[in-house]
């Protein structure tokens, strides 16, 4: 996303001085440039778009909502298919600078076509290394991932983040 936006800040940019500066070009080839540049640039968001919904890949990382001023939770992983259709998604759940009393919380949340979900967890305390997880489910339209904070004292979610897709599947199947 970084690069799309310096991209397009780049060709706005490049496009002014072409239209300021009567002598490199004129008007009407501004205007061509212009519209060229966006062109471009709508080619290349489609590009990075479809780019990042290929799920034989890696997510991530996701993180919590900020606790005090740094985001503590991350997750990163894959999602892949199998010979059977079943949808994978793995990864690893990281804990860093954060209170003895909230841990890493990670959710994987697949859903089907008739719109019934299965959820399942994985928790890690502590700053050292990482936990890994692995969920798997059949039957999946699409998976998506949020990663928390778990209150050891309260036992529930705190400040999680977003929900985030990271498997869809494609509805040609029909």
């Amino acid at each position: 996303m970084r690069t799309t936006a310096r991209t397009l800040l780049g060709l706005a940019a490049a496009t002014a001085v072409l239209a300021v500066t009567p002598a490199l070009a004129s008007p009407a080839s501004a205007a061509t440039l212009a519209a060229g540049a966006a062109g471009t640039a709508a080619a290349s968001t489609t590009a990075t778009t479809t780019a990042s919904h290929d799920y034989d890949d890696s997510w991530g990382p996701y993180y919590s909502k900020y606790f005090g001023h740094s985001r503590a939770m991350a997750a990163r992983g894959r999602v892949w298919t199998d010979d059977s259709d079943r949808v994978h998604v793995g990864g690893r759940l990281y804990d860093r600078y954060s209170p003895s009393w909230l841990c890493g919380y990670v959710q994987v949340k697949f859903e089907n076509t008739d719109g019934d979900e299965s959820t399942y967890w994985a928790k890690k305390c502590g700053s050292s290394g990482y936990r890994s997880f692995h969920f798997a489910s059949d039957d999946v339209d699409s998976a998506q991932v949020r990663v928390c904070y778990w209150h050891q004292g309260e036992g529930r979610t705190k400040m999680c983040g977003r929900w985030n897709y990271v498997y869809e599947a494609d509805g040609d199947d029909e």
